[in-house]
């Protein structure tokens, strides 16, 4: 049973897998396509100058050609055609098969021709169907089955020749071992697409570190260097009493509030850092999110306050989430200095935390400066621009970014969810309550983007 199981992938994939593995063999079962039709073309021609020097019935044989040279004809023509759906190549083999088979049939049972004419064009149409007809493991499995059981009846209730009967063997000796040859060839080209899988994404899992790596480097020479800078220049003025206590006490606040944030900042870079390394292991337990929901709002109340917005929590008692402390604290940190950010002064940012089955909820909404549409697709990834809030406050590009990797590595996800208020931004976190359900859910996030195991 294992072994089945370990090999099931030749004759179906799952079904988004199976639908990209389409897609990757497309171009080449239509080059296949088009070679088949042209070996029938090819084919049929010479069969007919053939038939016209033998001993026939010509007219039957003629008119079955010109059929079979028609009908392929066509096809070819419309192989040319763009854009081609995925099921018009398969079913295009089918009908070259069929009408291949039929017209032999007819020339076998009317035109008088000799026997081993029909056995060998089944031979011959297994043959391309198995090595060059691109068709899936289980697609030409049926066809010759259907064609097989095709010749079975012909012979046994049309045209019972002696030469069929003793053709027997052959053919299931024959059947056999296409079948055999066709399994190996769909399990190469099918390990082929796996491994073209896998590369295709270490390829995007390395841009994507590029990526982060590049942002990273930017936000350490501007983001964090700049208040730096700024503090150096302030002190080394007043040491050389170019500047009085009275100049320097303004820009201690903003000062104050741009190392906060860069703190924060670096604190974050360093924990998903951390996370990024092999052997890294996350310190998953049952945490009390209501705390740190608290602690978070009193955080954030002096720069809330400058904006004139007030902070509503409301957390139904006693949420016990199953994650990694600081991974999440760092997350909903970035989630509400998000919501401050973009809030319009004298407005109102609503967290609500609560109980839904299995999960906790957490919903962060604000209103004001509405998300772009553009910046949607990347609004949880690294390719996220940077935007300044409402008060002109720059921003990294980095913080929902981060806030997602965290959250998803505990085993939760994070949304944007849709409001009829273009101005009303919310976002809903979802929280495991158990360690089975955050292991089971971040084993899959990490297996999914490459991420070292815990």
């Amino acid at each position: 049973m294992q072994f089945f199981s370990r090999y099931s992938f030749i004759w179906k994939f799952p079904k988004e897998q199976e639908l990209a593995y389409s897609r990757f063999v497309q171009p080449a079962n239509l080059l296949s396509l088009r070679l088949v039709t042209f070996i029938t073309l090819f084919g049929m021609t010479t069969f007919l100058i053939i038939d016209y020097f033998r001993d026939v019935d010509f007219s039957i044989v003629l008119v079955s050609r010109i059929c079979v040279l028609s009908i392929a004809s066509g096809l070819m023509a419309f192989t040319f055609k763009k854009p081609l759906s995925p099921n018009f190549i398969p079913w295009g083999i089918v009908i070259i098969g069929f009408i291949n088979f039929s017209a032999a049939l007819v020339t076998a049972t009317y035109a008088r021709m000799p026997g081993f004419y029909l056995t060998n064009l089944l031979f011959l149409i297994w043959v391309l169907v198995v090595a060059a007809s691109g068709l899936n493991l289980r697609h030409g499995l049926l066809l010759n089955i259907i064609l097989l059981l095709v010749f079975l009846g012909y012979s046994q209730l049309v045209n019972r020749q002696p030469f069929y009967f003793s053709q027997y063997p052959h053919l299931f000796v024959s059947f056999i071992y296409f079948t055999l040859v066709s399994i190996v060839l769909e399990y190469r080209r099918r390990k082929s697409f796996l491994q073209f899988s896998e590369l295709t994404e270490q390829k995007r899992l390395v841009e994507d570190l590029n990526q982060q790596k590049n942002k990273i480097i930017s936000i350490l020479s501007h983001d964090v260097a700049s208040p730096l800078n700024t503090l150096s220049g302030l002190l080394h003025l007043q040491a050389k009493g170019q500047i009085s206590e009275n100049e320097f006490r303004p820009f201690l606040t903003q000062i104050g509030d741009q190392l906060h944030n860069v703190t924060g900042l670096l604190h974050g870079l360093v924990r998903w850092s951390r996370s990024q390394m092999e052997g890294f292991v996350s310190q998953q337990k049952p945490v009390d999110f209501v705390k740190h929901l608290d602690e978070l709002v009193k955080l954030f109340q002096p720069s809330a306050s400058e904006k004139n917005i007030s902070i509503k929590l409301k957390a139904e008692p006693n949420l016990v989430i199953y994650a990694d402390e600081e991974m999440i604290r760092i997350a909903v940190r970035s989630l509400i200095s998000n919501a401050i950010k973009f809030a319009t002064p004298k407005s109102e940012i609503s967290i609500q935390s609560f109980l839904n089955e299995e999960t906790i909820i957490l919903r962060i909404s604000n209103k004001g400066t509405p998300i772009p549409e553009i910046h949607r697709e990347k609004l949880f990834t690294y390719k996220m621009p940077s935007t300044e809030g409402t008060k002109g406050e720059r921003g990294t590009g980095l913080g929902l970014a981060m806030a997602a990797f965290f959250v998803r590595f505990n085993g939760g996800e994070i949304f944007l969810e849709p409001s009829g208020n273009s101005h009303l931004t919310e976002f809903r976190i979802e929280l495991p309550t158990s360690e089975e359900q955050s292991l089971d859910r971040s084993m899959k996030y990490r297996q999914a983007f490459g991420v070292s195991k815990s």
